[in-house]
């Protein structure tokens, strides 16, 4: 937060902190919230920045339980200086056009085309041709992501301020390895400039989300409560089958972390020493905007378009894309015989 802290005296920027709901959020938003009041009653009465909170809402995003506006007005009445803003997850078709012809090349389900249903029963209908949830999972963080930035970018925002904890970052350290996307880690969980126009910042990041939990529970017990945030997951073996590998390393990361903290954050200790390539070509992937290293595909991605049968279609291999995107396409449901005919 010293870049903000020491930034011009001539403008104070606005950073967008998106609201999950959840305990490592709340916290954050409350942390900010003490020190900008702190700010305001200094001899300077000046604040570094301005809060814009924004809430996604979607109910494929695991949204706790109860009204998301009741609970918005909630947080805005306790938290009365700062902007709030709502919006659903489907108006990513609003803000990144890409996304759209994304889905028309590789869904094989007809509502995709539908110009008569609504953007909310597009994303679902898109959504439901993946054929499992790890793939799910994947593309609705990539979404997210996407719909973040652009709406940051469409405030004119300087920044992304993320809740995320080190015990969530370490998870998504490990499932986005796992899922192909090892690339784009050095920006998704390092404070800095990105490729998509906003900088990150994870002023949490040193924090395990049980001493965020403490926090919560000493600080603002009454808001937590009315807030609705949900308890974790908890999958035995059986159910494992049907959970996403992110579920599946946050599951993972928050039972280990008890035993080893000081493992767990060395993984995302680990992750702050990588730098973003300075090899790649300017161009980035269509789909997720990761920077690509060359303006040709890498073999291990012309493979998995060829086992697909998608080399041969020029409005695919003629735009770039990334390992972990085209990895995705592997799980959308190949159109059965009668749909062809």
């Amino acid at each position: 937060m010293d870049k903000y802290k020491d930034g011009p005296k001539d403008k104070t920027p606005t950073l967008i902190l998106p609201l999950s709901f959840g305990v490592s959020s709340l916290s954050l938003l409350h942390l900010l919230d003490d020190q900008l009041a702190h700010q305001r009653g200094n001899e300077y009465k000046r604040v570094p920045y301005k809060l814009h909170v924004l809430s996604v809402k979607s109910p494929t995003l695991d949204a706790p339980e109860g009204s998301e506006t009741t609970r918005l007005g909630l947080l805005r009445s306790a938290f009365p200086e700062h902007t709030f803003t709502e919006i659903p997850f489907h108006s990513i078709f609003r803000y990144d056009k890409n996304v759209a012809e994304f889905m028309l090349q590789h869904s094989t389900g007809s509502e995709i085309n539908d110009a008569s249903i609504s953007d909310e029963d597009r994303l679902e209908a898109f959504r439901s041709s993946l054929s499992t949830m790890t793939s799910r999972a994947d593309i609705d963080g990539v979404l997210l992501r996407k719909l973040v930035v652009a709406f940051a970018n469409s405030e004119g925002c300087d920044g992304v301020l993320w809740g995320d904890s080190d015990t969530r970052l370490a998870a998504k350290t490990l499932a986005g390895v796992a899922n192909g996307r090892g690339t784009a880690l050095p920006w998704e969980v390092c404070d800095g400039p990105t490729p998509w126009g906003v900088h990150f910042t994870f002023p949490v990041r040193d924090i395990f989300k049980s001493e965020l939990v403490q926090y919560a529970s000493a600080r603002f017990p009454d808001l937590l409560s009315k807030t609705g945030s949900k308890e974790p997951k908890i999958f035995n073996e059986q159910a494992t089958k049907n959970i996403s590998i992110s579920e599946l390393m946050t599951q993972y990361v928050e039972q280990q972390g008890e035993k080893y903290p000081g493992v767990m954050a060395n993984i995302v200790r680990t992750i702050d020493k990588l730098q973003p390539s300075r090899l790649h070509s300017g161009l980035q992937c269509v789909y997720c905007g990761v920077p690509l290293e060359s303006a040709q595909m890498d073999p291990a991605t012309l493979s998995i378009l060829e086992e697909r049968d998608l080399t041969s279609d020029k409005d695919v291999t003629s735009k770039p894309t990334c390992y972990g995107c085209a990895r995705t396409f592997l799980d959308f449901k190949l159109p059965t015989p009668s749909s062809k005919s």
